[in-house]
């Protein structure tokens, strides 16, 4: 019995310091996620931009790609500075040290699909969930 005890006690701790270890990683990234860049247009569609009334959309996505946070900026200015804070955030808990970035310019003003006339485009690279002067570029036209 005393040998249990022994074994015990050490693997509860152990258990219980890691689940203090997740709860706090987890309420770091959700308390320190801080991305910032400019959203660019691809020349080619510089011509192509919409009028008043248009909304950019700019989503951080995780690693399996699901929205987690999202900004949105009302008639930008190209090129378009951004940054998203945890007050962007969305589904916070499916945070992770990485995310990917996209951006999407509606010409009315909507994030539910890609219609003719939008304007998407994505970061290459992944980012850290702390970094700044990340470019994503607008390159597809939606027809």
């Amino acid at each position: 019995m005393r040998l249990k005890k022994r074994y015990l006690w050490p693997a509860l701790l152990t258990a219980a310091g890691f689940l203090a270890w997740q709860l706090g990683y987890q309420a770091a990234l959700k308390y320190f996620f801080k991305v910032s860049g400019t959203v660019m247009v691809s020349g080619d569609l510089l011509q192509d931009l919409p009028g008043p009334n248009a909304m950019l959309f700019v989503i951080a996505k995780n690693g399996n790609g699901m929205p987690v946070a999202v900004s949105k900026i009302i008639n930008p200015i190209f090129p378009a500075r951004f940054r998203l804070t945890p007050s962007d955030l969305i589904m916070p808990d499916l945070l992770g040290r990485y995310v990917r970035l996209e951006a999407l310019l509606s010409r009315d003003g909507r994030l539910e699909d890609f219609k003719s006339g939008d304007m998407k485009g994505a970061r290459p690279e992944l980012s850290y969930f702390i970094s700044k002067d990340q470019d994503v570029t607008l390159t597809e036209l939606g027809r």
